[in-house]
């Protein structure tokens, strides 16, 4: 399935890192995938879609081999991407730890960005710098791009840094994600069809289910799940 979407994820996922990544999520159990779970029992997104699977990679920090494996995959992408950025800024909460170990292999400061101000109509950006430059972006998970795009606004209202790009451990590379943070260069170290591959290989779900999520896959928030 990753082959035959390859064309809609070259230049965001990094193919050096798309299959090892996402059997790490797997095997640390931050990705998930429960199709035949009660529906109260779904996972719903912090856009608000509903859907059997999540990934929540706070779950790698209780596996050091996985999380070295991303820790180093982040530094090298951004390496790569963004060569001249100048900081690093984190999207709290899920973001934060990822941005700190990049910032440290990238010799960069850091600052991140709050899912609310600590005192109404405070600052969202913490550790905020004073000067300007370009500034890599990190996130754990896009999927919507809200939470991203949301950080990206804050930084620029209160900052004077400019975005050199994004970086995220996964992309699902949905559609609305694609239009919300269309205007800046995106990387991840893998999406959704190389962890939909992993769970088919691991039995999590079989060829039929398979086929459902990436029925999903095409558009999340008009799909329809058969009951």
């Amino acid at each position: 399935m990753a082959e035959s979407l390859a064309g809609s994820l070259a230049g965001l996922v990094d193919p050096r890192y798309a299959r090892p990544v996402a059997e790490g999520l797997l095997t640390c159990g931050a990705f998930t995938v429960h199709l035949t779970a009660p529906r109260e029992r779904w996972f719903r997104w912090k856009s608000g879609i509903t859907a059997p699977l999540g990934c929540d990679c706070r779950r790698v920090n209780a596996f050091p081999a996985v999380r070295r494996l991303i820790d180093g995959a982040l530094a090298d992408a951004a390496r790569r991407a963004f060569p001249d950025a100048g900081y690093v800024v984190g999207v709290a909460q899920a973001g934060t730890p990822w941005a700190k170990t990049l910032a440290e292999r990238l010799d960069l400061p850091l600052a991140y960005v709050r899912a609310q101000p600590r005192a109404p109509g405070g600052p969202l950006v913490e550790c905020a710098p004073s000067g300007a430059g370009p500034a890599i972006v990190v996130d754990d998970v896009v999927a919507s791009g809200e939470t991203t795009r949301r950080a990206i606004d804050a930084i620029s209202a209160e900052t004077h840094l400019t975005i050199a790009g994004i970086v995220s451990i996964a992309n699902w590379n949905f559609p609305e994600a694609r239009a919300a943070l269309a205007q800046w260069p995106t990387r991840a170290l893998t999406s959704y069809p190389h962890l939909l591959d992993g769970a088919l290989a691991a039995g999590l779900i079989d060829a039929a289910g398979c086929a459902q999520l990436r029925h999903f896959y095409a558009d999340p928030r008009a799909h329809t799940w058969p009951d």
